[in-house]
């Protein structure tokens, strides 16, 4: 599956597309963080996924779903947001 990062993650992990196995969204982060250690320390924590990043499925809130857990297949697509703040 493709996993779509923006913002700073992109720098990151070396770019913004990245290709990803695994048959939830847990097991598909950890597949492309294996080889970026940055990148994870930016998506989790020891709690889990860090407060206010966002994953979507398919243009779907994952924490709509089953969060971490939700069932996700080859064809889907992964887009990650970290925080955003603004004035």
């Amino acid at each position: 599956m493709k996993i779509k990062l923006f913002g700073g993650l992109r720098q990151k992990a070396g770019g913004a597309e990245h290709e990803a196995t695994g048959t939830t969204i847990q097991e598909a982060l950890e597949s492309i963080c294996m080889e970026k250690e940055g990148l994870r320390a930016a998506i989790f924590d020891e709690d889990g996924l860090r407060p206010h990043v966002r994953v979507m499925v398919n243009g779907h809130d994952s924490e709509l779903a089953d969060g971490l857990e939700t069932t996700v297949s080859e064809n889907d697509q992964i887009a990650i947001f970290p925080p955003i703040a603004g004035g």
